[in-house]
């Protein structure tokens, strides 16, 4: 057993899950929820799954909640600079000690729990404790089997939906969709961003026959705000527009030069940011560009290589994104300068002569950037900007 007298023991615990890698299924969870008395149904759980754009959703989701006058927990995964970070109390990080307190909750069942577990299970048993009105969880990976799924929830909401994790959701678009159309419950209002595709509609209408669809455009930052506005409306909630700060998401930091930090880390996330990107680029600008593995990473290049032939950069400098959930790739097929850590690529880039570094394609990479820069507080990480 740990000596939980040494907070630094239960991180470990926490870290060494890593090691378990992967796990689909919910009886783990189940029990661990049952044997931890059911926090989920202390709090209005809303259920958010999609390809791209679940996060900045679940964001706008929350901030307009809180502006309300609601207490609003947030469960989202992968974390950008620290791991507090995954769990959100009143748009804040979860303090260190805070989030200790309920490891050591999870740690005492004595289950076999993965990482992603572990963080779930804790944002719940913090955010209870903490008397949260609204609980809003982010799936992790698809849908049907994700440890989110075990939460008991008033509403479900799927965001874009695009081919991904081919080998754990299915191979085709519509076998994707079914996967994360099945977070839907019997009896529970559930949203959908219309897929455009009658394949893929009929597909999640298999899993979610009661569902509702609803056209949505725009840039990345709207589609979030009128899904968000949608699927509040729909539970009888009142939507309040409001400015939401989410990292690494079309985030600017004013410095000298400007870095413009996107991450996108998927071909169809690839292309849309990419569209947004480019009417931002000044003459002088480069490029900083790092990526976890991809199951094809040509289609993935693809928008980069388009934008750089429209806007040549300065300069394109490569490197290997730090501390992700896969090692971050070194032969990159494309064209650059090499960098063994992310440190010395944007030490490199802030002595060019240009007016803005842009940095993308790997949220690990956006993380290591925010850190290294020190843009990594509570404050920085707050989904809505802090009083000055």
């Amino acid at each position: 057993m740990y000596d939980f007298l040494q907070p630094h023991n239960v991180r470990d615990w926490l870290q060494n899950s890593k090691n378990k890698g992967m796990s689909l299924g919910l009886d783990n969870t189940r029990k661990a929820l049952d044997l931890l008395g059911r926090p989920d149904r202390e709090m209005k759980c809303l259920h958010v799954a999609g390809s791209n754009g679940k996060g900045s959703t679940c964001a706008q989701i929350a901030a307009a909640l809180l502006v309300n006058g609601y207490a609003v927990g947030l469960f989202t995964s992968p974390h950008i600079a620290r791991v507090e970070e995954r769990i959100r109390i009143n748009g804040k990080p979860i303090s260190p000690n805070c989030f200790d307190q309920a490891l050591r909750k999870i740690h005492d069942l004595e289950l076999d729990l993965t990482f992603f577990e572990i963080t779930f299970l804790a944002s719940l048993v913090a955010c209870k404790e903490e008397k949260m009105d609204f609980m809003i969880l982010e799936t992790g990976l698809g849908g049907r089997l994700d440890a989110t799924r075990a939460a008991e929830v008033i509403g479900c909401l799927i965001t874009s939906i695009s081919l991904e994790h081919s080998d754990i959701l299915g191979d085709t678009i519509e076998k994707v969709a079914s996967e994360k159309a099945a977070i839907a419950r019997i009896g529970i209002p559930i949203l959908i961003k219309d897929p455009g595709q009658e394949s893929i509609r009929n597909a999640m209408l298999r899993e979610a026959p009661h569902a509702q669809f609803v056209e949505i455009h725009g840039t990345i930052r709207n589609q979030a705000k009128s899904l968000a506005k949608e699927f509040l409306e729909l539970l009888g909630l009142q939507y309040t527009p409001t400015d939401v700060r989410w990292p690494a998401r079309m985030q600017q930091l004013d410095m000298e030069p400007n870095i413009l930090l996107d991450a996108a880390h998927n071909p169809s996330g690839m292309r849309q940011a990419v569209g947004e990107i480019i009417p931002r680029l000044p003459e002088k600008w480069c490029l900083l560009f790092g990526s976890s593995p991809q199951t094809n990473m040509e289609e993935f290049l693809h928008p980069i290589r388009q934008m750089i032939t429209q806007k040549p950069p300065q300069k394109i400098l490569l490197t290997k994104p730090q501390h992700g959930r896969y090692p971050g790739v070194e032969n990159l097929p494309l064209e650059g300068t090499w960098f063994p850590t992310p440190e010395k690529a944007i030490e490199f880039a802030q002595k060019m002569d240009v007016d803005l570094i842009l940095v993308t394609s790997s949220l690990y990479l956006c993380g290591n950037v925010l850190q290294i820069l020190g843009f990594d507080s509570d404050d920085d990480l707050s989904l809505l900007a802090q009083p000055s």
